[in-house]
């Protein structure tokens, strides 16, 4: 799948709400990390992009990353 396909099928599964809870999410990548075999060379480079995914939707949950557009920012004022 090219990458541009996975990222419109993305969309479009969230906006049919056909996506994972955070919760959810972090579980999947728990499994995806328990069904690596720990004697494939890229062992470690899978299960920490895994990792990394997981902190992602991590800190997204808890609002650590918040887009410039949707900080409330206190207006300017002028003397």
């Amino acid at each position: 799948m090219q990458k541009t396909d996975v990222l419109v099928t993305v969309i479009e599964m969230a906006r049919a709400s056909h996506g994972f809870t955070p919760t959810g999410a972090l579980d999947c990548i728990s499994d995806l990390i328990g069904r690596q075999d720990p004697e494939d060379v890229f062992y470690d480079r899978n299960v920490e992009e895994l990792l990394r995914l997981g902190a992602c939707i991590w800190s997204l949950r808890q609002g650590i990353f918040v887009s410039a557009s949707t900080r409330i920012v206190p207006p300017t004022r002028t003397r």
